[in-house]
């Protein structure tokens, strides 16, 4: 028995070896066939869905993908051709960014020939590539269904609308994947299948073209549809015993810093709020550059912080305090203001369990909103707008009072602050937020921006909102970090104007001249948010364990707000800011790192950071003691029980979920005609049947083809 067990052992393994054997060869060929077949397009990135209380928007696929003949589309010949001559539908376009436009993209959803589209932009620094007119998939009013003046007679969306270049695409339901190609290696491989198989002899869109095709599978599987409320209903489903995720929340994490920390039960009044956003949004995942919004916005504020806090001591004399505030999720109806006037009209900002005092919006005594700057950049001009409330302006003299301080600080700054057309509405902004959460009598605001009656940018909240077309830096290449730009000094001296005027209000003095904004901030922080994360500042703020976020990281942090569960850990650009915020508003101090904890009964924060570099490539670790500190930028909506998601009174933003794996996904092939896909199904039919016929004959005569010659009992004999 010994014998046949090993006999039988061996067998076993043998055939083991074999089946393993034959897998190894089965997934080679495979994967030769699959070569073969299909070239995979890597370097892409995808527009996906979201959801609001009512709406779906942006895009997805078929479980499995959709699939379509490739057509250049970069003229209206084309584009003509494909919708009203084409029969070889459904079709992916391939379209040049300069042809991307609202109009191409409204026509190519509309025509019902379309399964996806391709968008071949391979050089973001090429600006001869972006589109001439611009491109702006924003509505032309932004945020208007959370508008002050939504229901305004005289001052709504209809009446008045600050980003005339919006096409709106961004809130259609495009219903197909649209997918932005990066790579040019990539983008030559579509167009050598094109032009090798779908150009007819005539020429381009001459006629049809014969058979096989290329095509393209473009894949973009979302799990979520419907609108918000629906999505999450299915979140709290239970399915094979187990949550499923369909949608999340957008949101972050706001920051904000006091110039002065004010200790509990102690009055907040006379405080005056700067803001700036720190989120922008576009139609392709993390392609939110940002650089007309909200970069330079945020560099103005930290510039803003740090001269300011050399001037704390005037400040707070006079009774008066400063809070800076970099809100995020703005871009989908404000929902960091959202959620911080909520606080504060419930008494839980800045944090209801902090030992610092409660602030509500009766303590704002002014609030500045920093918004867009993109035409000081270009070098059009040199004047500075500030907005006004035209229903609330006269009931507050802090508004008069502080435009004559500003006023008055352009003479000695080659920056004219200047109003803005009177009969005209708060351009879209989180100010509107905070007057409408005190509605019985408003809030005092001033939005400072290098517009009158509309937008200077044409690319607002767009994937081509790049430093180079806003000319913050034209040459991406030839930007050094230690060499201060020409942008950054003209946004100094705005700085050092607004940073002025509120020491001339508080204190009722006039402007000291020793006190300049440090036009190198301004550089650094633009450089390090538009060029290159892996800078001086960023080391410096960063606590030691952190820096590997952004050790030998050269493409910048995308703007976008991303899903409230994501936290800091992945929402960089707010994790920085508030580093940026404790460092340019805190005080050093010469605690270690053992002792630089926080203190329960005090109301300021410890912050353990990297510190400063020295000349040799070392740098001096260092604990910072500061107001600074984070406020959940999650929409009430979410939390309020039984929100009703349609009335529109808070935001109700929420994001697909879609498959971890192979979620995005492009790959070419050729279409063959359909006399070859039949001839190939029969070929295919007739060889299984004749497989299974002789499957069949070799079973009945098994005996006879394989004759047992031996059996386990005459191997035994003679054990």
């Amino acid at each position: 028995m010994a014998i046949v067990s090993g006999i039988w052992f061996r067998s076993c393994l043998y055939l083991l070896c074999v089946v393993a054997a034959t897998r190894a060869a089965i997934d080679r060929s495979q994967e030769a066939t699959y070569k073969l077949i299909y070239e995979d397009i890597k370097t892409i990135v995808g527009c996906y869905r979201r959801f609001n209380g009512t709406h779906e928007i942006g895009c997805t696929t078929g479980m499995n993908g959709n699939v379509g003949v490739i057509h250049y589309v970069n003229s209206t010949e084309s584009l003509d051709w494909l919708i009203n001559s084409g029969s070889h539908d459904p079709y992916i376009p391939l379209i040049p960014s300069t042809f991307f436009v609202g109009s191409t993209i409204k026509r190519l959803v509309n025509s019902g020939k379309v399964n996806g589209i391709m968008v071949a932009q391979a050089d973001l620094s090429d600006v001869q590539s972006y589109p001439p007119n611009g491109f702006s998939p924003e509505l032309k009013c932004p945020n208007a269904e959370s508008s002050m003046y939504k229901d305004d007679p005289k001052y709504s969306c209809e009446k008045h609308q600050f980003n005339l270049d919006g096409n709106g695409i961004l809130f259609e339901d495009l219903k197909m994947p649209v997918m932005l190609l990066k790579s040019q290696e990539e983008v030559d491989k579509v167009m050598d299948c094109y032009l090798a198989h779908n150009v007819p002899s005539g020429g381009d869109n001459a006629s049809e073209p014969s058979l096989p095709l290329c095509a393209a599978e473009l894949k973009a599987f979302m799990h979520a549809a419907g609108n918000s409320e629906i999505c999450l209903r299915r979140n709290n489903l239970i399915r094979n015993f187990s949550p499923s995720q369909y949608c999340q929340e957008l949101g972050g994490y706001s920051s904000l810093a006091f110039l002065k920390e004010t200790p509990k039960d102690t009055s907040r009044n006379k405080t005056i709020v700067i803001i700036s956003r720190t989120d922008s949004s576009s139609l392709f995942e993390m392609m939110q550059p940002g650089a007309s919004s909200p970069a330079a916005s945020m560099a103005i504020l930290l510039s803003v912080a740090e001269t300011l806090k050399r001037r704390r001591d005037e400040i707070l004399s006079a009774g008066y305090n400063v809070l800076f505030l970099a809100l995020t999720g703005e871009s989908f109806d404000y929902i960091g203001s959202q959620k911080l006037v909520y606080d504060m009209q419930r008494d839980f900002f800045p944090n209801k369990t902090s030992n610092s005092a409660r602030m509500n919006l009766a303590d704002v005594h002014l609030i500045i909103e920093l918004s867009q700057f993109v035409q000081l950049g270009r070098g059009l001009s040199s004047k500075i707008f500030y907005h006004t409330d035209p229903n609330t302006k006269s009931s507050f003299q802090s508004i008069p009072d502080f435009i004559t301080k500003l006023e008055a600080t352009s003479p000695s700054l080659n920056v004219v602050f200047g109003a803005a057309s009177a009969d005209q509405p708060l351009p879209p902004s989180s100010s509107q937020v905070f007057i409408r959460g005190l509605e019985s009598t408003g809030v005092p605001v001033i939005v400072l921006a290098d517009y009158n009656t509309k937008f200077k940018t044409e690319y607002y909240n767009s994937y081509l909102d790049t430093p180079e077309i806003q000319g913050v830096f034209p040459n991406r290449s030839a930007v050094q970090y230690n060499e201060t730009s020409d942008i950054a000094k003209v946004l100094a001296n705005v700085s050092t104007g607004i940073s002025d005027a509120v020491v001339m209000y508080t204190t009722n003095t006039s402007a000291d001249s020793s006190y300049k904004a440090d036009s190198d901030t301004v550089h650094h922080v633009l450089y390090c948010l538009l060029i290159s994360p892996d800078c001086d500042l960023f080391h410096t703020v960063l606590a030691p364990k952190d820096v590997s976020v952004v050790n030998g990281t050269t493409t910048p942090f995308p703007f976008y707000v991303s899903v409230f569960s994501a936290g800091v850990s992945t929402q960089h650009i707010q994790k920085l800011m508030l580093q940026m915020l404790a460092y340019f508003t805190g005080d050093e101090t010469d605690l270690s790192e053992k002792d630089c904890v926080d203190d329960s009964s005090s109301p300021t924060s410890t912050f353990w950071i990297n510190g400063r570099s020295f000349a040799n490539g070392t740098r001096q670790n260092m604990c910072i003691k500061s107001t600074a500190q984070y406020h959940a930028a999650s929409s009430p909506a979410f939390e309020i029980e039984g929100y009703n998601f349609s009335s529109g009174l808070y935001s109700t933003w929420t994001e697909s979920v879609w498959p971890n794996v192979d979620a995005f996904h492009v790959r070419i092939f050729l279409k063959p005609s359909p006399e070859v896909e039949l001839a190939s199904m029969v070929a295919g039919i007739t060889l299984f049947i004749v497989a299974a016929i002789v499957a069949v004959l070799v079973q009945r005569r098994a005996a006879i083809l394989f004759p047992s010659h031996s059996t386990p009992e005459t191997l035994t004999t003679g054990s």
